[in-house]
């Protein structure tokens, strides 16, 4: 059976507003990833928080059961330390199997509000 998706991802652009116009949660302004898990059984990722001043951020677990799709808010990522707002930040996520991940951003921060995603960078 072919694989699909990579162990490794990256996501180098990250940034959450600290302001937001949209009502908590649905409309804060919000990084997200998606993550499809196209194996039988459940796979454990484990992701690292890059800036451009402060020291990386390792630690932060996360897991999506066999055959479904998970979102993470960014936001929402508290542990080992909540990731920062107003800051640029990179991600590394390593997959203990292969997954398939988005990067969803969505900015409530102006009048105007806007949603973006793109895949994530796959490295094998």
């Amino acid at each position: 059976m072919e694989t699909k998706g990579y162990k490794n991802w990256v996501i180098p652009g990250g940034h959450i507003p600290f302001s937001s116009k949209g009502r908590e949660p649905d409309l804060l302004s919000q990084d997200k990833i998606a993550v499809l898990n196209l194996n039988k059984k459940s796979v454990k990722l484990k992701m690292t928080v890059y800036y451009t001043e402060e020291e990386p951020v390792e630690g932060y677990l996360l897991e999506v059961k066999g055959e479904r799709v998970r979102k993470f808010r960014v936001n929402d990522l508290i542990n080992p330390f909540p990731v920062i707002l107003e800051k640029e930040y990179s991600l590394v996520i390593e997959a203990e199997e292969p997954v398939v991940v988005q990067f969803i951003r969505m900015n409530t921060g102006q009048r105007n509000s806007a949603l973006m995603s793109t895949m994530a960078f796959g490295v094998e």
